[in-house]
């Protein structure tokens, strides 16, 4: 039996035409890879990410269903009784709305926050939604979601009236959104009024207030691409009249600062709902910079004016390639580390600039 050609040479230059700015002729060239062998994984994620840094939306959203092969452990598991048992309940892929459907959350909170805004859209167009998604960010997310059977992910359960499920994620094509509609209304979620005057009162209104977000999930595979050590802040930190707050929890979150960083304590987000007091305290404050974690979508979905420390090479595939936009929040800038490699303290230099300068985005 022959041997499989090793086409691992074959998507290092392809994965280096893509990001040299080259995204259609990478994913021209990755078609007709995955043609050849459309059971390599490798193949499907790397078109996958090329057609959505190429702006390809429709066929990206296609490919990028490879997610669920690539972590076969974050596809959530949904079934109807059969005549003969159990048996996988269908997924709407669009067109006419049924009257009732179950969104499964999936992947992580991030995802979940960019999401969400599409979950209104259903109920406008008459359907009854019952959505799974973490509990942890349930507070967050309610008065977005009013009306809409809110779950928690992580529990068995069963849900009457349902004959077909989504993953969170494949919204925007069931919906036959286009682009230019996948921001929709900016902000979608809004501070609690009384946490914002206690964080208001407690961060008070001297100098220019710059909350920083250096640390990703640990455990999750692109942390090595987007988590930052906090002293590439610096040249932030540097910059005259600028106070820093720590908007990091979790990991991360008690690494020490090589220059004068203020700390919110542990009051802040302290018990089962996540980024409530988060959220309260980038209402306080005049910036946040973050890397690509939950904190950065939560400042993009409240409107605030935020810039994104990004990898030069390997960032997410929901940022694209070689934009300082997003069509995802008109509050974010990205910044990204240059020459293609992982300088967060040149990105962070970069970033210190923008400040300077005031050429900032302003908030929505």
């Amino acid at each position: 039996m022959s041997q499989p050609p090793d086409i691992a040479p074959i998507l290092t230059v392809l994965d280096e035409a893509l990001h040299g700015g080259r995204c259609l002729e990478a994913a021209a060239a990755l078609r007709t890879l995955s043609r050849l062998v459309p059971q390599d994984l490798r193949v499907r994620a790397a078109l996958a990410r090329a057609l959505f840094a190429a702006g390809l939306w429709q066929e990206a959203w296609d490919a990028y269903e490879v997610r669920f092969e690539l972590l076969p452990d974050i596809f959530p598991k949904v079934s109807r009784m059969g005549p003969n048992g159990p048996e996988p309940m269908p997924i709407w892929r669009g067109g006419p709305a049924p009257e009732a459907l179950l969104v499964m959350g999936e992947q992580g909170l991030g995802d979940t926050i960019q999401f969400a805004r599409y979950l209104p859209l259903l109920q406008a167009r008459g359907v009854r939604v019952h959505a799974v998604l973490d509990g942890r960010i349930h507070a967050l997310l309610a008065p977005l979601l009013a009306g809409i059977d809110l779950r928690a992910s992580g529990t068995a359960g069963r849900v009457q009236g349902v004959k077909s499920w989504l993953p969170l994620l494949n919204l925007p094509q069931a919906l036959g959104l286009r682009p230019q509609e996948y921001r929709g209304q900016i902000p979608y979620l809004a501070a609690d009024g009384a946490r914002v005057a206690r964080w208001r009162a407690r961060i008070g209104g001297e100098g220019l207030r710059i909350g920083i977000v250096w640390q990703g999930n640990p455990a999750a595979p692109v942390d090595r691409h987007r988590s930052a050590p906090l002293a590439a802040f610096a040249p932030i930190a540097a910059l005259p009249g600028v106070r820093l707050f720590a908007l990091q929890k979790g990991p991360g979150e008690d690494a020490p600062a090589p220059f004068a960083l203020e700390r919110l304590g542990p009051e802040m987000d302290q018990g089962p709902d996540w980024f409530l007091d988060t959220a309260a305290a980038m209402v306080a404050l005049d910036l946040v910079v973050s890397v690509d974690t939950a904190a950065l979508h939560v400042a993009g979905a409240l409107g605030r004016p935020a810039l994104l420390l990004a990898h030069g090479r390997e960032s997410d595939w929901r940022w694209q390639q070689g934009r300082e936009d997003t069509i995802w929040y008109p509050s974010v800038r990205l910044v990204r580390c240059p020459d293609g490699g992982a300088d967060w303290r040149a990105a962070a230099a970069r970033a210190a600039f923008l400040i300077r300068t005031g050429n900032l985005p302003a908030a929505a």
